[in-house]
């Protein structure tokens, strides 16, 4: 399992965009003038047979860079991905099931149906791709440039409104399941709310999403929301949360799932973190586990 030139090269020329990008940006707004700048991680394992009769094991490792101003921060993400199947494809929001290179046996199976029992019965017969036993590559995904603007609660310690936008740039090859082959634009509101010893918050956001040759995808709203709580003199926190999405391919259910966190505040400047996901549709994998950090530099 090697990973081509071609995608080192990618990646570079991806970087120099999105940096040169996120640097107009933030001169633009003035944001430059109280940066911080943090680096985060990731490491997430997902399964799940999604709607096919073979299941999918996908690695996720993501590095990114935020910088952070005094009315909002700037971020850029670049995944790498390891998968057992080329049949989940990776977007802002996670993995979805697209089929990748036979993404047109998805769209066939749904097309097929005539009536609401077809479709019923369909969704009870799994899409069958051809035999992947021998599959597994890697590279990298298309990584994304998100921005949020601090809407109020900068000097609140209770209660804060964001507005966030996301790019996903597309630069990974849909054949092999790292992308959709198209630009994803995502625009929404995030809302923290602190309730005595609780932090609750939601989000909604509605994405873009490009369609892929062989597949219409439908422009969806995400939407989550989530509860948690600090204990141990706020070093430690845990932490649940749902999340879903209107339907992304027609005649499959969307994504949905539930997640629990665990989190720990080295310092004022550094965090690690780990979770938990099970998948409550067909669209959404199995279950999945992440771990997480972050250091201010």
């Amino acid at each position: 399992m090697k990973v081509k030139v071609d995608d080192w090269k990618k990646l570079h020329e991806s970087l120099i965009i999105c940096l040169e990008s996120c640097l107009i940006v933030l001169m633009g707004t003035g944001i430059l003038q109280a940066q911080q700048v943090t680096y985060s991680g990731s490491l997430q394992f997902a399964t799940g047979s999604y709607f096919f009769t073979e299941s999918t094991e996908s690695f996720y490792i993501v590095n990114g860079l935020t910088l952070s101003g005094d009315i909002g921060r700037i971020s850029l993400n670049i995944p790498f991905v390891i998968q057992s199947t080329p049949w989940v494809s990776y977007i802002q929001q996670g993995g979805i099931p697209t089929g990748g290179s036979q993404h047109g046996e998805v769209d066939g199976r749904r097309s097929g149906a005539s009536s609401m029992q077809e479709m019923a019965q369909q969704r009870r017969h799994r899409v069958d791709l051809p035999d992947t036993v021998s599959y597994r590559s890697s590279s990298f995904s298309d990584p994304t440039v998100g921005g949020t603007l601090f809407l109020y609660g900068r000097t609140s310690p209770s209660t804060s409104v964001n507005l966030n936008t996301t790019v996903k740039i597309p630069l990974a090859n849909p054949e092999s399941g790292f992308g959709t082959g198209a630009w994803d634009f995502g625009t929404g509101l995030s809302i923290f709310q602190r309730i005595r010893s609780f932090f609750w918050y939601g989000d909604v956001t509605y994405m873009w999403i490009g369609d892929m040759d062989e597949l219409k995808l439908n422009n969806p709203f995400y939407f989550s929301t989530g509860i948690s709580r600090p204990f141990g003199g706020g070093r430690w926190m845990v932490s649940t949360s749902f999340s879903t999405s209107t339907r992304i391919i027609d005649e499959y259910d969307p994504p949905m799932s539930l997640n629990f966190g665990f989190g720990h505040f080295i310092s004022p400047r550094s965090s690690v973190s780990s979770s938990l996901g099970f998948g409550l549709s067909e669209s959404s994998s199995d279950f999945s586990a992440g771990l997480g950090w972050s250091f201010q530099l």
